[in-house]
């Protein structure tokens, strides 16, 4: 004869198959976000901003760039026309991005992470290994901006 579940003892193992079921990170993929206004962090900053300049979304691009803005590369410095004009020369194929870290102090935010893209830039093609990428990104009001940018290939400068 079959021994009879006691309701505590069923309750239990309820309860911790559902916490288990729930604890997973990899249950639900992250949302993605689609516009600047649903953002709520670097990464997404990030994400937004890689997706508008592969989209040629120059006015979305140049909304989120400080007039300040300064990027670095092996090649020098630009200020935000000249990282403008750099981008506008850009064709993305297709980028791929991860290892992100961001570190929030009050209203800035840096953020760190590597880049794997392919294109092509005034019609020489890109790089091939990854990038690693940082952006400084700043509250202004309601909204966030980049003020600083720089990058390096992952073997050594660029």
């Amino acid at each position: 004869m079959p021994a009879m579940i006691k309701p505590r003892a069923l309750f239990l193992w309820a309860l911790a198959a559902a916490l288990a079921a729930g604890s997973g990170c990899t249950i639900w993929k992250e949302k993605p976000v689609n516009s600047w206004t649903s953002a709520t962090g670097g990464e997404h900053f990030e994400r937004l901003m890689w997706r508008d300049v592969k989209a040629q979304h120059w006015s979305d691009v140049e909304s989120h760039l400080a007039p300040m803005f300064v990027s670095l590369y092996a090649g020098g410095t630009r200020d935000r026309a000249g990282t403008i004009d750099y981008l506008k020369s850009l064709t993305l194929a297709d980028y791929t991005l991860g290892d992100f870290n961001t570190t929030s102090n009050g209203a800035d935010m840096v953020v760190t992470y590597t880049a794997q893209v392919t294109g092509t830039y005034k019609g020489q093609p890109l790089p091939s290994e990854p990038i690693r990428m940082m952006t400084v990104w700043q509250q202004v009001t309601k909204n966030w901006v980049a003020i600083a940018h720089s990058e390096t290939l992952t073997s050594g400068p660029r």
